[in-house]
């Protein structure tokens, strides 16, 4: 089900490949960013939260412009070290399996224990204060294979082996606000419906097909793979996408201004007429692709 990896990684993806092998490259997952003040390029790169590891997209030269960076911008700064991560994972009261039937328990339950190894008893002990988008991620990982990939962790190493600045450009407040716009009651529909993809395989070949979509590095088909998969998302793209972009450019102004950057967000963020691409553009910045 489409709508799993959407909500929860903000990720996505076509012919770009074909783009690549143009005279003109016209789009990537990788933006040189110059023009208007701008004493020294910035980057910016469309990244996927998890991705297998065999088509995980990292070759050298993006290493490379990170190290030659000063700082290092994502969605959200140094989250691997936020000690606080775990409260924004909570509900505020009660439990969460209470607000399943008794079928979907043991449907959740019979897939936990043989897809993720937690039995009944693990799950309750360790999940029951969750909110259900925690299990609706729990339950993505494991789509993406035993030990998938993650750009952010994979550039947040990076930048601290090498002693670069990381900033953010929103807090978790700010992403969790947004996610709990969506009830408890609907968060638990949406589990339910990603159990009953993954028991009829659906839930596998979207995945394929959203790393396919990604792989092309074409960020408007990104951006309307994203926008077009219905559901949840689709009813809050203001919310979960266009607000989210707007709100980001004065502070990557801010950034760019004064520093040599390396930005990373969520491919989703890059493409579309309110994509970041598209009002740096506005602003007058130069956008310019950069072939991976």
């Amino acid at each position: 089900m489409k709508l799993i990896y959407l909500i929860l990684f903000i990720v996505f993806f076509g012919n770009a490949l074909i783009a690549q092998n143009r005279d003109t490259l016209t789009s990537s997952l990788l933006w040189e960013i110059k023009g208007k003040k701008v004493e020294s390029p910035s980057y910016i790169l469309g990244t996927m939260h998890l991705i297998p590891q065999d088509k995980f997209l990292f070759p050298k030269h993006i290493e490379a412009k990170l190290k030659n960076s000063e700082v290092l911008v994502m969605e959200i700064g140094g989250i691997s070290e936020d000690v606080n991560l775990i409260k924004y994972m909570m509900l505020d009261t009660g439990n969460v399996f209470n607000y399943f039937t008794d079928e979907q328990l043991d449907s959740l339950f019979e897939y936990t224990e043989k897809e993720l190894g937690y039995d009944e008893e693990n799950m309750r002990m360790m999940f029951s204060k969750m909110k259900p988008l925690v299990i609706m991620q729990l339950m993505t990982k494991n789509t993406f294979g035993e030990n998938p990939e993650s750009y952010e962790l994979t550039l947040e190493k990076i930048a601290k082996g090498d002693s670069i600045e990381i900033q953010g450009l929103e807090t978790i407040e700010d992403q969790v606000a947004i996610f709990d716009k969506i009830s408890i009651e609907k968060q638990v529909d949406m589990l339910v419906a990603s159990l009953n993809a993954n028991y009829s395989d659906v839930d596998s070949t979207s995945s394929v097909e959203i790393i396919e979509v990604f792989l092309t590095q074409d960020i408007d088909s990104i951006y309307r793979y994203t926008t077009t998969a219905g559901g949840e998302m689709g009813n809050m793209e203001k919310d979960f996408l266009t607000d989210r972009n707007q709100n980001w450019i004065p502070q990557i102004r801010k950034f760019i201004k004064r520093n040599k950057c390396f930005i990373a967000v969520g491919a989703g963020h890059l493409g579309g007429p309110n994509g970041v691409i598209q009002l740096l553009r506005n602003e007058g910045y130069e956008l310019t692709p950069v072939k991976l």
